[in-house]
């Protein structure tokens, strides 16, 4: 998907990239990152020792509504993309591209973001309580603002990095997760 947005950049100098690949990257998106529900439960069990019952539900409650939120999020940016080439609009970085869309893709944004905010919290708490600082410091929220950071040194990270943070940062602490509940 990133591909098919930024091939439309002239600074960027990349070859374009047919609408197929819109939708291959689409459909493996929606398909993936409804499992990011089933990362967070595991997370939630490698520190259930360390939280609340209660906390432990928030944790897997407010990942699995991100996660669902991911997958609506990532399939309404790709209609965006898909509708942004056949009009032949102005190509915009990615960001402000999600930004220009309009109030319905920033609120989801802004309510996944919330979600991984809290559930990031209650879990780096608890994995604190657990002397895991590893793991506190892994969780997605923290995961994707130090990626979008590193994405500021090159105009390629902005294009390409940056809107995959959330992705990557997730897939990094459940990585990390898996590999602690394995030792």
């Amino acid at each position: 998907m990133l591909w098919v947005a930024n091939a439309r950049r002239p600074e960027l100098g990349l070859p374009s990239a047919g609408l197929g690949w819109l939708w291959l990257g689409c459909a493996l998106g929606v398909a993936g990152i409804p499992l990011y529900a089933l990362g967070w439960h595991d997370a939630a069990r490698a520190v259930s020792a360390a939280t609340s019952r209660r906390a432990g539900r928030a944790i897997v409650g407010l990942g699995a509504a991100s996660a669902a939120l991911g997958t609506l999020i990532h399939g309404l940016t790709a209609l965006e993309i898909a509708g942004a080439v056949r009009a032949g609009a102005p190509a915009l970085d990615p960001l402000a591209a999600v930004a220009s869309a309009g109030g319905a893709l920033v609120a989801l944004w802004a309510a996944a973001g919330a979600a991984v905010l809290v559930a990031s919290l209650l879990f780096a708490g608890a994995a604190l309580r657990r002397s895991a600082l590893g793991l506190a410091l892994l969780v997605p929220a923290l995961g994707t603002l130090v990626l979008a950071a590193v994405a500021a040194a090159s105009p390629w990270l902005q294009a390409f990095l940056a809107p995959a943070a959330p992705n990557l940062a997730h897939l990094l602490f459940f990585a990390a997760c898996a590999r602690r509940a394995g030792s």
